[in-house]
């Protein structure tokens, strides 16, 4: 078995650098990377990297009050599920407390809600510029 210097590494490296710049040779790199994502150990080892890592990209949101009081006056407005709110009505708009483990759950037809839902996000996003004027 033969070992490699850290020059030797170092040369392989920029060669195979110099190769790959080449268009001809970069959609072979491609090829083989789509073929390399589709093996399972390499799945498993995405899975386990991104699992160990979600804390540190952004980790448990916190829902503060007012997200959860206009999510609230939201539900109550348009006749959704209201039981998730743990807060009380008052004057003037609501106070309550966060929920344990974030946000609310969703229930009912969540696949037909969430599809509504984001439509109307989209929507809202788009003519944003439009409705300042």
């Amino acid at each position: 078995m033969t070992y490699r210097t850290e020059q030797d590494k170092i040369n392989r490296k920029e060669a195979n650098q110099r190769y790959y710049k080449l268009e001809e040779n970069k959609q072979q790199k491609r090829d083989y990377m789509k073929e390399y994502a589709k093996r399972d150990y390499v799945k498993a080892k995405a899975k386990e990297y991104y699992r160990n890592n979600k804390l540190k990209w952004g980790g448990k949101r916190q829902e503060s009050k007012t997200i959860l009081q206009n999510h609230y006056k939201w539900c109550k407005d348009n006749d959704r599920d209201t039981s998730w709110y743990q807060g009380t009505s008052v004057a003037g708009g609501y106070q309550g407390t966060s929920v344990a483990g974030g946000a609310p759950p969703i229930t009912g037809k969540t696949e037909e809600y969430n599809e509504q839902l984001n439509t109307e996000n989209s929507e809202r996003f788009i003519n944003y510029e439009k409705t300042r004027q």
